[in-house]
């Protein structure tokens, strides 16, 4: 019993000496771990001299040591040329030796190198490399944004962009995973545009589920009971059936029943449709008077448009020569991208049609006319080739794109409406054209007889 307590009693005393003694454990074992790895050290550059290139093959070291930025081609070359050396050297010879551990050695790098190339992961395959697949231009796609989802249009699963590599095409914006890329169906909708020059003008043309052989216009995936049930979707572009995958039941405004209803209904198109009307949303490929004249008679803002693009297409003829105009750049700040609507009357884009049902062209337009004629009107090039009404002989300098005025469709001369009217639409400069052509005929005729 007084040993049990005597021994309790010196626990105390021996947990301070372990602790007092910890400091000095402590140095004891790192400086065993530093005479470790220099003991290690010692021994990798023993080994490593070991393995240094024997002599006998010192003229072939060019060709068999390469740097850290050898290609896979190189690798390929060194790894040829090691396999006629390994074959040229007596067996079990140190020279041997050294080139088959140089020969696994390039075979590892090699295989390194292309996983290294095929993982998106890496600095190597960054967002500048570029796969071209179907007319798609795939790139990494960087960028992250946590607080919307992104889905594969190949799979239509979701990409998880913190974890998953990913590619979008730079033309159509066309998603996919790193696994899924090479699988790729879907042609680019740029390539698919610019075959097509335009867009459908049917409504829907629906051929039927029969016609496409109960199958998706796409990926062909079987639309039937045989396996399982898989709901066939109608897209309102271009009149097909497509499977779930193919078709996500998303909604635009599709141009053939706005050039034949002026119709801006939101309908179901697949994903191809979409990709497709997105990419020429901004291009001016409808031509309204060759598809449905019709329109402009029943449509009221669509025939104030046209009107104002006919005066400013009269006003941009006085912009272009004018030096002051091409200077300030008047025209491209104006009208920026849209500058088409200055330049024809005729095309429109599915953007300028929405804009038109809207009213919001309208502003726009009335805008860039008010910068237009307040440069043409105060500019001194500019006003040196307006016109003069011959009629009432006014002072006033008028223009073609005047309300109040009125071309001649003979000579092109400009007129005060009001004057042309009073005049009983007869131009005067016509009229003179006309006596001097009459007075020249009897001339020649007098002097024939």
């Amino acid at each position: 019993m007084h040993s049990l307590r005597g021994s309790l009693s010196n626990i105390p005393s021996t947990f301070n000496n372990i602790i007092q003694n910890l400091p000095a454990l402590a140095r004891n074992n790192l400086d065993n771990t530093v005479s470790n790895s220099s003991t290690s050290s010692l021994s990798g550059e023993d080994s490593e001299k070991s393995q240094a290139i024997p002599n006998s093959l010192i003229t072939e070291q060019w060709q068999l040591i390469l740097g850290q930025n050898a290609s896979v081609d190189d690798l390929e070359s060194a790894i040829s040329r090691c396999k006629e050396l390994v074959l040229g050297t007596d067996e079990c010879s140190f020279e041997r030796k050294w080139l088959v551990r140089h020969l696994v050695e390039l075979r590892f790098r090699r295989n390194e190198l292309r996983d290294m190339l095929d993982d998106p992961n890496t600095k190597v395959n960054d967002s500048n490399v570029t796969k071209v697949i179907l007319g798609h231009h795939f790139i990494r796609n960087l960028k992250h944004t946590p607080t919307s989802r992104q889905f594969c249009d190949h799979c239509s699963g979701i990409i998880w962009s913190v974890v998953q590599a990913s590619y979008i095409c730079q033309d159509c914006s066309f998603r996919v995973h790193h696994k899924c890329v090479q699988f790729v169906i879907r042609i680019c909708a740029h390539v698919i545009a610019s075959e097509r020059n335009g867009t459908i003008e049917d409504i829907c043309p629906e051929v039927g589920l029969a016609i496409q052989g109960y199958k998706c216009a796409e990926c062909e995936v079987p639309l039937n009971f045989k396996n399982r049930w898989i709901e066939p979707r109608k897209c309102d572009y271009t009149g097909l059936y497509y499977c779930p995958t193919c078709h996500w039941n998303d909604t635009t405004i599709v141009p053939a029943r706005i050039v034949h209803n002026w119709d801006f209904t939101p309908q179901k198109v697949c994903r191809a449709s979409l990709q497709e009307l997105n990419l020429i949303f901004e291009r001016p490929i409808i031509d309204l008077e060759q598809r449905n004249a019709k329109l402009y008679i029943f449509v009221q803002n669509l025939s104030l448009i046209h009107k104002m693009r006919e005066n400013l297409n009269e006003m941009r003829k006085y912009l272009n020569e004018c030096r002051f105009a091409a200077t300030d750049k008047l025209v491209e700040s104006s009208v920026g991208t849209k500058r088409y609507l200055v330049q024809s009357t005729k095309l429109y884009s599915i953007s300028d049609l929405a804009s038109i049902d809207s009213g919001v062209i309208v502003d726009f337009l009335n805008k860039v006319y008010h910068t237009f004629d307040k440069h043409i009107r105060t500019c001194d090039i500019c006003t040196g080739k307006g016109y003069l009404c011959e009629i009432c002989s006014n002072n006033e300098v008028i223009y073609p794109y005047d309300d109040a005025a009125v071309r001649c469709v003979k000579c092109t001369v400009i007129f005060h409406r009001a004057c042309w009217i009073r005049k009983s639409n007869k131009c005067p400069k016509c009229i003179r054209i006309e006596e001097r052509k009459l007075k020249v005929v009897e001339e020649e005729t007098d002097g024939v007889e």
